[in-house]
């Protein structure tokens, strides 16, 4: 139950960052060049159920201090870096990427084309803690579930 609470606050604080107005969010989206690289069917491992996105509060209520702790720590973290190891599972693409820092950052976004040592960027994501995915067996201390991503030069 707390991994789908998990999920599901995580979702919603993507949902939160999608809604932005802010002018520089209408540029990218209508700058053909940050489109997502187009996604590719790969073999996949038997589908890991995902929550539908909800709002993190109802509507006209200020986000917990939870919920805001975690939009801050996501929005200090790096958005691009080079592929070093990825992995497809449940319509996700999981990629540990060298960021510049002293550890890999492992990012997730929806099914994608990448290949190590490739350059790529993504957007907003949401920060998950001790992330258990059944699918790839295994736990990522740390993760970004990333809104998209794409390959860039």
């Amino acid at each position: 139950m707390k991994r789908i609470s998990a999920l599901a606050f995580s979702a919603a604080l993507l949902a939160l960052a999608a809604c932005s107005d802010s002018d520089d969010a209408k540029s990218e989206a209508e700058d053909p060049a940050a489109a997502p690289a187009q996604q590719a069917p790969a073999q996949q491992a038997p589908a890991q159920q995902t929550p539908a996105p909800q709002s993190a509060a109802p509507a006209g209520q200020p986000l917990s201090l939870a919920q805001q702790q975690a939009l801050a720590e996501a929005a200090k973290m790096p958005r691009q870096g080079t592929v070093l190891e990825l992995m497809h599972a449940s319509g996700y693409t999981y990629m540990k990427v060298d960021v510049g820092s002293d550890k890999p950052l492992w990012v997730a976004v929806t099914m994608m084309r990448a290949q190590p040592n490739d350059k790529v960027q993504w957007g907003e994501a949401a920060v998950m803690h001790n992330y258990d995915s059944k699918s790839l067996h295994r736990t990522f201390d740390m993760i970004l579930f990333a809104s998209s991503a794409s390959v860039i030069n």
